[in-house]
């Protein structure tokens, strides 16, 4: 669907009509297919989908400004239950730099605003132009002197979930693109074990943007799956993920679980959900006492303690974990 956000005027004196096409839009696919046809993947993948069908409940907005009913200048921002992700932000080069962006990146962030998008985070350069312009509409750092930003509808927001409301422990959906991305790009709670999430290529903070999204096509693999565990405000408090390995381990699949402060009684739950591939699984976690039992339990066994470290930073063990199809 085109909705019609206003009109602003270039420095060059031309009319910029501002619009957003909430997407599925056929009408627009094409269009914007090859507007941003220098997407490569996982990205094309998403933009294709979601203008040609709903993706389960994440909605898609692809902002526009057009000159003469052709787009210029483009953002997007996907994502469920307030958490959002801003991304795709381009302009034609022989329209830059007269002022098509800032007056489309303003009429952007009224919009989202509007339709309830509570905590938007995005990827730049640290100290870049854009990151400028980011703070210019409140983004922020995550972590200091960082390129991964946040911004928050309501500025005191904290980062911590509240751990008195209930949780739903369900199947890994597109609408959790946001709320992953949010979680994983602040550091690392009071608490909180690291590696945080091996599957999205995670030790302690960064961008999921894209590696949601290769996680997204994992799991259209047999016996491939994800789990995620969702609090009373839509946030994401824990995961498990059963995915194909990046290391050749005699075929062995990875293990990715991990819970947030406060939720370390999910544990056992998220293992529970999982069907069991019938090959060898792996797993690598913080050597923290929480993990002893929920992985025993699952069939796991500790095969090593392993001790890790960088210059400047203290040293921390991992734990390797094991389990193969005949233990359960």
């Amino acid at each position: 669907m085109y909705r019609h956000l206003g009109f602003g005027n270039l420095t060059s004196g031309e009319s910029l009509e501002l619009a957003a096409v909430d997407a599925p839009d056929p009408d627009w696919a094409d269009r914007l297919a090859f507007f941003l046809r220098h997407k490569g993947d996982p990205y094309a993948g998403h933009i294709e989908s979601a203008l040609d069908r709903p993706l389960d409940d994440l909605r898609t907005h692809f902002y526009v400004g057009c000159v003469d009913g052709e787009p210029v200048t483009h953002v997007m921002v996907a994502g469920a239950r307030g958490f959002g992700v801003l991304g795709h932000v381009y302009t034609v080069p022989q329209w830059r730099r007269r002022g098509a962006f800032g007056q489309l990146m303003a009429a952007q962030m009224e919009d989202v605003r509007a339709l309830g998008f509570t905590h938007l985070t995005l990827s730049t350069g640290y100290g870049s132009m854009p990151y400028d312009v980011y703070s210019s509409f409140g983004f922020r750092s995550a972590v200091p002197e960082s390129g991964q930003m946040f911004w928050f509808a309501e500025p005191g927001s904290g980062l911590a979930p509240d751990v008195s409301g209930g949780t739903t422990i369900r199947r890994t959906r597109w609408a959790d693109w946001g709320a992953f991305c949010f979680v994983l790009a602040h550091a690392p709670l009071a608490g909180e074990t690291v590696p945080r999430s091996p599957a999205l290529a995670i030790e302690e903070c960064g961008s999921a943007e894209g590696s949601f999204l290769k996680l997204l096509g994992q799991l259209e693999l047999a016996e491939a799956q994800s789990y995620v565990a969702e609090s009373s405000a839509g946030g994401v408090v824990g995961w498990c993920h059963v995915v194909p390995s990046p290391l050749t381990l005699g075929g062995a699949w990875l293990l990715d679980v991990h819970v947030l402060p406060g939720f370390e009684h999910l544990l056992g739950d998220l293992l529970d959900r999982v069907d069991w591939p019938q090959r060898p699984v792996f797993a690598t976690t913080a050597d923290s006492d929480m993990y002893e039992r929920p992985m025993a339990v699952a069939g796991f066994t500790n095969a090593a303690v392993l001790p890790t470290g960088r210059h400047g930073r203290p040293a921390r063990n991992l734990t390797f974990w094991w389990r193969t199809p005949a233990t359960r």
